[in-house]
């Protein structure tokens, strides 16, 4: 491990990995907050490393420690998920291959439309001359491994990741300077490109994160995987959807079903293409067959308020009222955004349900809506709130 004041998350991470383990090598690059005296509690080797800004600097420190046959490789905002030990244990003590693929499954924010995310890497693998971890930053050892021949398989080996659950600002800066310190030196690294692209739509910069996907799918420098192009892809269909750029994003979204067909986010993105171009049923199947749909290829489920909210709003501009109430009412209360509750509004009003309805938007405002048409409904529904109690009192 590699390690900067994780004194909150670090014993978890140890305590999941110590059933797979022999020794623990952890190397700290500068903490001030008793992450090392955590890592030696837990039986580790506490190496002190002055930070350089190269991960793969620092990894190939732990390495270099490391007496072990096998290396596992975790960070402190991971876990080995439940069972995994035992899988880690029977794959090393077999030893027919030279590298392990795990699968790192990634809690997404809250609130946003995918809820996991989930990527291989190569985290176990036997020790030996020349295997090395590169790259400033995404630092990836396979390319290594391959070099000397070495075989790498996939595994049943889960890693749970709860780093992306809340954005940090500062690690996001971070690596948005050494990803571009790589490009400096590599401008057309389609690896780079491709982190870059996330990273750049992580903070926010839609259309710079834009130009480096279409720079990362563009390059043909060591191009990029299938599943990674496939990424970029949907990326790319939710980038020009945010801006409502409809034909660019149904062709982005198309591209990435091309490459994996069950992607969730592509499916969506292109169910709201069609819908804003008017095609209400094609709009209908692709969200209809979302609803309840398992993990994609990389490994994402989408947020089930989000399937609810497309899912309705087909039905409101069909007039299908009841149906799109019956779909909002579960999860207008956990929409954080407030959109659920604002398109239930509009579900009770196409019913006649006008005190539900001011209390539906009621709560969309409360949760951050701005729609010009919120106000004017909810004035409306006060205007006649007052009559009718006027009128009883008459």
């Amino acid at each position: 491990m590699i390690v900067r004041d994780e004194a909150a998350r670090l014993p978890s991470c140890l305590a999941s990995a110590a059933p797979a383990v022999d020794e623990i090598v952890v190397v700290d690059t500068g903490s001030a907050d008793g992450t090392p005296e955590i890592a030696r509690a837990h039986g580790a080797r506490v190496v002190v490393w002055p930070w350089r800004d190269d991960f793969a600097a620092a990894r190939n420190e732990s390495l270099r420690h490391a007496r072990g046959d096998w290396v596992l490789v975790l960070d402190a905002d991971e876990r080995l998920a439940p069972g995994a030990a035992a899988h880690v244990r029977r794959l090393v003590a077999e030893g027919t291959v030279d590298g392990v693929d795990c699968r790192l499954v990634s809690t997404l924010p809250a609130g946003g439309l995918a809820t996991t995310v989930a990527h291989w890497y190569c985290r176990l693998f036997r020790r030996r001359p020349g295997v090395q971890f590169a790259g400033r930053v995404h630092e990836q050892v396979a390319p290594s491994i391959h070099a000397l021949g070495g075989r790498i398989v996939r595994s049943d080996i889960v890693i749970l990741h709860d780093g992306y659950a809340v954005p940090d600002g500062t690690k996001l800066a971070r690596n948005l300077a050494l990803l571009r310190a790589t490009l400096a030196e590599r401008p057309e690294d389609a690896f780079a490109l491709f982190n870059l692209g996330l990273t750049l739509h992580a903070l926010g910069d839609a259309p710079a994160a834009a130009d480096a996907l279409q720079r990362a799918l563009a390059s043909p420098t060591a191009p990029l995987a299938r599943e990674l192009r496939a990424m970029a892809w949907s990326t790319l269909a939710e980038l020009h959807a945010r801006r409502e750029q409809w034909d660019a994003a149904a062709a982005a979204a198309e591209q990435a079903l091309a490459h994996e067909p069950d992607l969730a986010v592509a499916r969506y993105v292109l169910g709201r293409a069609r819908f804003a171009r008017g095609a209400l049923a094609e709009a209908a199947r692709l969200f209809d067959a979302l609803a309840d749909a398992p993990a994609d290829a990389l490994g994402m489920r989408l947020a089930p308020t989000a399937v609810a909210v497309a899912r309705a709003v087909v039905r409101l501009r069909r007039r299908q009222w009841a149906a799109a109430a019956s779909l909002l009412e579960p999860v207008a209360s956990l929409d954080p955004t407030g959109e659920a509750a604002f398109h239930l509004g509009n579900a009770y009003l196409g019913l006649g349900r006008l005190a539900a309805a001011a209390d539906a938007y009621a709560l969309a405002r409360r949760r951050g809506v701005r729609d010009p048409a919120l106000a004017r409904r909810l004035a409306l529904l006060a205007r006649l709130g007052h009559r009718t109690t006027a009128a009883a009192g008459g």
